[in-house]
């Protein structure tokens, strides 16, 4: 419900990733960045005959097999005429610069000298452009592995210009990446899974990458963190394809969103957060071993539960552990303990909007939680209200209207699981049967 919240919390913590396609170099080249399509259409004007081949590859500029197997027939007929592919790729690659419309993403980029990008793309523009040499530290195939980095870290997972003969293009190169995995195809899981990671410009058509995120999501089932994977699309994304995502890779999408806008709002976010990240890490800290405990008015306040949940996913600590489970559940009994207070309206709101938040990150099922966040989805429903009337909340009601579809899939069919055996209000059913 908040993603930038927990977003601009790990940014503050220096765990925030970002995983960068050829979408990304498009928008900070204003779209000058050739595609992977474009690139090997391209690339055949290398070859003598080409118009020929162009026309038998890609013919109403579609491709007639996938790329990579188009990529190993170019590389062939290349090869026949003393040239390679990788490096004629390279060599279209490398031409491409910065746009002046770059400046909102290297504002931001060059703000934080501690981000991580994992990219898929062969050029150098982050890290070139952007950035500048002295401000990070840039991994691929070929290079040797930096010990001491400085700076913003890249890994080019799929390889660079500066090593065109590493690249991964032919169907070949693909088929060693995924059978042989090497140093970056390990370190790609290692940064998913320790760092709060943005997926922008990407298609996930790369079943490699969609086999790690599956895996990811398996091992966080029950955990906050299990949903700290992000896919940023700028167009509108229906439910159910929100519900692949996150059913089969645990990815939150937030979708209707241009690249800019993101880092804009994000870095707005940032400003707002920065200067209680260390102090709620410490008060955290200290409730977790029982030396402390929140006070009622700190958890009567509406950002209190973002606050508490994004200082615990940000700083890796698992939901799953005897403590966390604890104290959360004291938490959402003491909220909802606050709705029956006179003059409680707005921790009706308050408790709808926690529990969506709380069940759009963590699935329930099955854990020491699923119960107190059911009384507690209890407790809301049966305080709200589609008409205004005295006792019940129509705030919480269009707070669940509007969000029902935020909780994982998995939890919206829990909650109509367990009102099988209740007798859910009208408004309830209305919002349950979206």
């Amino acid at each position: 419900m908040e993603p930038y919240f927990e977003l601009a919390y790990a940014l503050e913590s220096k765990s925030l990733c970002f995983f960068v396609g050829t979408g990304f170099s498009m928008h900070i080249t204003a779209q000058k960045a050739p595609n992977w399509l474009d690139l090997l259409k391209k690339s055949v004007n290398e070859i003598e005959g080409g118009n020929k081949l162009l026309e038998q590859l890609f013919p109403d500029d579609k491709p007639i097999m996938p790329l990579e197997e188009c990529a190993s027939i170019i590389q062939v007929k290349m090869h026949s005429e003393g040239k390679c592919l990788h490096t004629e790729l390279a060599k279209i690659i490398k031409k491409v610069k910065l746009s002046d419309k770059a400046d909102k993403v290297k504002s931001f980029v060059n703000r934080f000298n501690d981000l991580k990008f994992i990219t898929t793309n062969y050029d150098l523009l982050i890290e070139n452009e952007l950035l500048g040499l002295d401000k990070a530290t840039s991994y691929a195939i070929g290079y040797p592995v930096n010990r001491q980095p400085i700076g913003v870290q890249v890994y080019h997972i799929h390889g660079s210009v500066k090593f065109p003969k590493n690249m991964v293009v032919t169907a070949d190169d693909y088929f060693k990446f995924i059978n042989k995995p090497d140093y970056f195809s390990k370190k790609v899981q290692t940064l998913i899974e320790e760092n709060t990671t943005v997926i922008i410009g990407y298609s996930l058509a790369d079943i490699n990458f969609k086999s790690i995120l599956n895996n990811l999501r398996a091992n966080r089932a029950h955990d906050i963190n299990r949903q700290h994977l992000f896919y940023l699309s700028r167009s509108p994304v229906d439910k159910h394809v929100k519900d692949y995502y996150d059913k089969s890779y645990g990815l939150r999408v937030i979708d209707n969103t241009n690249i800019d806008n993101f880092f804009a709002t994000l870095l707005q976010k940032h400003k707002a957060i920065e200067d209680c990240v260390s102090d709620s890490k410490k008060l955290l800290i200290s409730v977790l071993d029982g030396s402390e405990k929140y006070t009622d008015e700190y958890l009567k306040s509406y950002n209190s539960f973002f606050e508490i949940i994004a200082t615990l996913s940000s700083n890796g600590i698992l939901a799953s552990h005897s403590k966390v489970i604890k104290f959360i559940k004291d938490i959402l009994q003491r909220k909802n303990d606050f709705t029956s207070e006179n003059g409680a309206w707005v921790q009706y709101d308050h408790l709808a909007s926690w529990l969506i938040h709380l069940g759009s990150i963590m699935d329930m099922k099955n854990t020491l939680l699923e119960k107190t966040y059911l009384d507690a989805v209890k407790t809301s429903f049966g305080n709200m209200s589609k008409i205004k009337y005295y006792g019940c909340s129509w705030d919480a009601f269009q707070t669940w209207k509007t969000h029902w579809n935020d909780l994982t899939y998995e939890n919206r069919v829990m909650i109509r699981e367990f009102y099988k055996n209740e007798s859910p209000s009208d408004d309830a059913k209305e919002v349950m049967t979206q």
